[in-house]
């Protein structure tokens, strides 16, 4: 039996471009996006270049059934490596949006999905916090649970009540850059894709305490590294402070002074290959909760 060609509907993959402004028609499927985008990395089930190539061919139903629409972390990694700006993530957006027009995904699920989605950064955090001491083994339902469900009422942040007092503005901050220009508006917070619970990870709070020298405290946050490098908080600043700049000096820094070890980026990516498919599996098991198939 012989495999059914795939027939293109090229005027719809166009349209969808357009709609999604994905840039989708400028994809020569070279991959980079799948090598940037790090759900692609750590688990093999996201595939931006699939879904562009799908969409470019017109094949919007099937996509709309997919779950990889909505693995989609919305970090840009995918547009910040594509040579033709192609943005497999706005068309992610868009294709969400579509299946929930559609009904092929209830509404719902958006309300357990974003939930989960600021429950998984606890889980990041709680990853990273575990990483700087040694690799993290292996995540049981147990661990994964507890983890995902435990708010985080000790961080880093915590810190500045404990240690401000009324002469902390005259600390010499270590960050030299243009944070000073920051007035705490949280346009960088509202922006992020991670930020979800403050003692977690908050752009603005991160800027906030470069400005008051309370890099110490910064300098062995897990919070650090949790940036999904999107940029975002750079680019949507109307003040022009750098956000992610400063994450990443602070980053170097952190390395640089062997608060962290040259080893520590590869515990964490292995580490990311364990807490990565649970976090998709859980999406995995709301879609199946939620989805409507009769209007598939």
């Amino acid at each position: 039996m012989h495999p059914v060609p795939i027939e293109p509907h090229l005027g719809l993959g166009r349209k969808v471009s357009i709609g999604a402004d994905a840039s989708s028609q400028l994809c020569w499927t070279c991959g980079t996006c799948d090598s940037e985008c790090p759900v692609f990395r750590s688990t093999q089930r996201l595939r931006p270049q699939k879904t562009v190539r799908m969409a470019n061919l017109g094949m919007i139903t099937d996509l709309m059934a997919l779950p990889d629409i909505w693995y989609c972390l919305s970090c840009r990694r995918c547009l910040q490596g594509c040579p033709n700006t192609v943005k497999p993530y706005k068309l992610h957006v868009h294709l969400r949006e579509q299946a929930l027009a559609r009904g092929v995904v209830s509404r719902e699920f958006i309300a357990p999905y974003r939930r989960l989605f600021v429950e998984f950064q606890r889980v990041r955090w709680r990853t990273v916090a575990h990483c700087f001491k040694g690799p993290l083994e292996s995540m049981p339902s147990e661990l994964w649970y507890r983890w995902l469900k435990t708010p985080l009422h000790d961080s880093a942040y915590c810190i500045i009540a404990a240690e401000g007092g009324p002469h902390v503005s005259a600390r010499q901050p270590l960050w030299q850059g243009d944070g000073n220009a920051c007035f705490t508006c949280s346009e960088c917070s509202n922006c992020c894709p991670v930020f979800g619970e403050r003692n977690v990870f908050d752009p603005q709070r991160i800027i906030r305490m470069a400005n008051l020298g309370l890099t110490e405290q910064l300098l062995k946050s897990p919070s650090l590294w949790l940036c999904l490098e999107c940029q975002r908080c750079s680019d949507y600043c109307s003040q022009r402070v750098r956000g992610y700049d400063l994450i990443r000096s602070f980053q170097v820094q952190a390395v640089a002074r062997g608060l962290v070890d040259p080893f520590f980026s590869n515990r964490l990516q292995e580490a990311d290959r364990l807490i990565y498919p649970r976090f998709l599996d859980e999406i995995d098991l709301l879609l199946g909760l939620y989805a409507n198939p009769v209007r598939l």
